[in-house]
């Protein structure tokens, strides 16, 4: 088979539990290089230049809640980048998993990155023969936590001969946003599933917690890898 590309981001860190932030997501989103995303890429950058955003780097949570360079952007405006960065993810030929792990108020750092070392090595341990069957594993992490590259070299570049780690920014690749988006909307619904609400700027961004789970949560998982 021809090679296939992991593009890599997380949420969270590994310091002291804050309340504030009690998750720690790692996200790898799978495109086989053989896949032209060319048009898909085209009809997203051409409907972001419909906005007046051409060679606009999405970055989804401050999109969500207006913040950042969202700030004072009008919410029919944010919605649309979403809406239309989400439509990319659907017809593009790409499938993501994402890890999760909660941090304890008595936890520490190393405790939380044996945890997430532990689901990954069992997804690749139950996806070992396909992931084998490819030329070459291309994995695209901006190097941002060390953990992380620490990470990446015990579960995929001893278990595989043919890993290449590249160093790539959100702003050079519309599939390392595509991860920032999973872990975006992976972590606003366990908030959810938890608090039982989401925050108010999550609210008034989709309308609601019924339309965040059934236009939102629901689509975007379709793309999940089973």
């Amino acid at each position: 088979m021809s090679g296939i590309e992991i593009f890599i981001d997380e949420s969270g860190d590994f310091g002291p539990y804050r309340e504030h932030c009690p998750y720690y997501f790692v996200t790898m989103v799978f495109h086989e290089a053989a896949e032209s995303l060319y048009s898909n890429i085209f009809d997203l950058e051409y409907r972001l230049s419909v906005l007046g955003l051409e060679n606009h780097c999405i970055h989804s949570s401050p999109a969500i809640r207006g913040e950042d360079e969202y700030f004072g952007m009008d919410l029919a405006v944010r919605r649309k980048v979403i809406s239309n960065f989400m439509a990319f993810v659907h017809s593009a030929a790409f499938r993501y998993k994402c890890f999760f792990a909660k941090k304890t108020t008595s936890g520490s750092g190393e405790l939380l990155l044996e945890d997430l070392k532990a689901q990954i090595d069992a997804f690749v341990s139950a996806n070992y023969e396909r992931l084998s069957s490819y030329s070459s594993i291309t994995v695209a992490y901006d190097k941002g936590q060390k953990q992380i590259s620490q990470l990446i070299y015990e579960t995929l570049e001893t278990r595989f001969q043919n890993v290449r780690v590249t160093k790539t920014l959100p702003i050079h690749s519309r599939l390392s946003q595509v991860a920032d988006l999973v872990c975006t909307m992976n972590r606003i619904a366990h908030r959810l599933s938890e608090t039982g609400a989401l925050a108010k700027p999550e609210s008034y961004f989709f309308g609601g917690e019924k339309n965040f789970r059934r236009n939102w949560l629901k689509s975007i998982r379709k793309s999940e890898w089973k």
